[in-house]
């Protein structure tokens, strides 16, 4: 008996031809490639009808963690097998079959072995939470570069997201501060007084305080209220922030002509026209 080189063999070998009539068939065909093969292992695709794919699973732990991956394997069934007509995953215990590929797909294969076995889904909170810790780990270990606050990985930077977002909002606040106590204050002043802080981000906050304080005080007048003493704060705040000037510098005139005459009377504690009408 004359022996065949394996490579030879294997070059030869094709799967059976899947009916198209059949789309449990295809699916079950594509069932390593939708669903990535170690599913695959413990799962198949049973039958078909008016949109509902059954689909089989080793146990009840193995339905419970495809349910939560429905949206997914919908959307590779969408990709893979358009014309399945599935509208909606059903899983059932224990009916479980194993199935084969329809195809070997040798980039794909090189991309599977490249980024290593699927994981298989994790069986409860403790499982998932303790690979979480591990992933957080190994990807402290790779890491260029970690933030100089908390330690975690960065792509080479100071800090990172969440630390830097923190600073932003930190310094936000303080910008915020400062211009309610002492909105006359140029920029640069400012700068020196909140380090860190850019001209845009200083400029930014500006705008929002304005459009903040002016719908806060523009509410009082439509609902013709006495200002308390915050807004009596915000509306001088305003003005002063509004206007670019300094306190001294301020007159009834232009308080009048950024408040109008109701607020104006009221900071000034002089009566309104439309009032002395």
């Amino acid at each position: 008996m004359k022996l065949r080189p394996l490579a030879a063999v294997v070059g030869t070998w094709h799967p059976a031809e899947v009916s198209a009539a059949d789309p449990v068939s295809t699916l079950a065909a594509e069932w390593v490639r939708i669903v990535g093969e170690r599913v695959a292992q413990h799962s198949s695709p049973l039958s078909l009808s008016e949109g509902t794919l059954v689909v089989g699973t080793r146990s009840s732990v193995w339905s419970q963690q495809l349910e939560f991956l429905a949206p997914q394997i919908m959307a590779s069934i969408a990709l893979l097998v358009p014309e399945g007509g599935v509208t909606r995953l059903r899983f059932r215990n224990g009916a479980f079959r194993r199935t084969r590929p329809r195809a070997i797909d040798p980039v794909a294969v090189a991309q599977r072995i490249a980024s290593g076995p699927a994981p298989m889904p994790a069986l409860d909170e403790r499982d998932a939470l303790e690979r979480v810790r591990k992933r957080v780990a190994e990807t402290r270990r790779r890491a260029r570069s970690s933030c100089g606050r908390c330690g975690a990985p960065t792509e080479n930077e100071t800090l990172c997201a969440p630390c830097a977002g923190g600073d932003e909002r930190a310094r936000r606040v303080e910008l915020e501060r400062v211009y309610f106590s002492a909105p006359w204050l140029s920029s640069d002043e400012i700068c020196a007084l909140v380090p860190g802080a850019g001209r845009d981000e200083i400029e930014d906050v500006r705008r929002n305080l304005l459009q903040r304080w002016w719908a806060t005080l523009e509410r009082t007048r439509r609902l013709r209220r006495i200002l308390s003493r915050r807004e009596r704060q915000i509306a001088s705040s305003y003005v002063l922030l509004q206007s670019g000037l300094a306190p001294e510098r301020v007159t009834p005139a232009v308080v009048r002509n950024l408040l109008g005459e109701e607020l104006e009377a009221q900071l000034s504690g002089t009566p309104s026209p439309k009032q002395l009408r």
